[in-house]
């Protein structure tokens, strides 16, 4: 499924326009960034948990050249289910 039918499909389980559902799906997508960008949690109820994992700054060496280079630290974002949602899942 890809991002047109997936709003198709959201704004006509929702009942609202497909402008609307962009607009919540951006609001969503700023939100997620924003806290996961301080490592907090987000939680949606009966959906799952969205939990930031930083990883720290790590030297490597190149195999090529044999110079040591500086990766910069970096946080994933890793989605945990709930229950409702593999319950749901393993129904359908």
């Amino acid at each position: 499924m890809d991002y047109k039918q997936f709003r198709r499909r959201l704004a006509e389980k929702t009942g609202r326009s497909t402008t609307d559902v962009d607009a919540l799906v951006d609001g969503l997508a700023i939100v997620l960034r924003e806290s996961c960008a301080e490592l907090d949690s987000v939680a949606i109820p009966s959906f799952g948990t969205f939990v930031p994992v930083k990883h720290a700054e790590d030297i490597i060496t190149d195999l090529s050249t044999g110079r040591r280079m500086l990766v910069p630290p970096e946080i994933n974002v890793e989605f945990r289910p709930g229950g409702m949602l593999l319950k749901r899942l393993r129904n359908e």
